[in-house]
């Protein structure tokens, strides 16, 4: 049983979302329709080929977006940081994601049914614009790895990564904190532990990451990203 204080607040986590840039009516509406998730072990949250049940907004933790090769190797596809959706794309699409999503140890998350948030978006249709904004932040943020990872040194490939991870959760200055192990970095930078741990240690020389127990923590953001967009342009 969680004790009450640490129950997070339902209304003021979604008036910071496009449910409450939607107006109070959206929002009374998504906080009827949300209830808490806390995962205190890794868990499937859905399969692949399954349609999601729920949109999860991510509180604490994260959620991971897992592929598999024709092996049955599994490698990951994405991290879906604090204040990131888990996804909005699984609510309109009538095919269904071909990848597994697992909370995070120790993550909680905000979920509403699919067909309560669709059916919020036919009454509140000013809510799609909104929608179409996220899906394309989080599309922008893809195609400018993808993009520069071909282009740059693999330290600089690294710290690209590492920006765009610090970028999901809206921060663009000071300090902040990733909470991620180095293997998982690993398979979102598509390289070895060993590499990625190299490229880590060369990185936190620079003074530009610290590495923490299943974290990295990042003093000065603007400092990354300006050596992460280095040798572009």
């Amino acid at each position: 049983m969680k004790n009450p204080s640490e129950l997070p607040d339902v209304r003021t986590i979604l008036q910071a979302t496009a449910f409450g840039v939607a107006g109070e009516a959206a929002l009374d509406a998504a906080c009827r329709l949300a209830r808490v998730e806390h995962f205190k072990v890794a868990t499937l949250l859905s399969a692949a080929g399954e349609q999601p049940d729920y949109l999860r907004l991510v509180v604490r933790g994260h959620i991971e977006v897992l592929a598999r090769n024709s092996r049955g190797d599994e490698f990951a596809v994405g991290f879906i940081t604090p204040g990131g959706w888990a996804t909005w794309l699984a609510c309109f699409m009538e095919q269904a994601p071909d990848n597994d999503f697992y909370s995070s140890a120790s993550a909680s998350c905000l979920a509403l049914p699919v067909a309560g948030v669709r059916a919020l978006c036919a009454e509140f249709p000013q809510m799609y614009p909104l929608i179409i904004r996220q899906i394309g932040r989080r599309m922008r943020l893809l195609i400018e790895w993808t993009g520069q990872s071909v282009l740059v040194e693999p330290v600089q490939r690294l710290a690209k990564l590492l920006h765009i991870l610090v970028r999901e959760q809206q921060v663009t200055a000071g300090s902040v904190t990733l909470h991620i192990t180095q293997a998982r970095l690993a398979g979102l930078a598509r390289c070895s532990r060993q590499t990625a741990n190299e490229l880590i240690g060369v990185l936190e020389t620079k003074g530009l990451v610290v590495c923490a127990y299943s974290a990295v923590e990042i003093p000065d953001v603007a400092a990354l990203a300006e050596f992460a967009d280095a040798a572009v342009g």
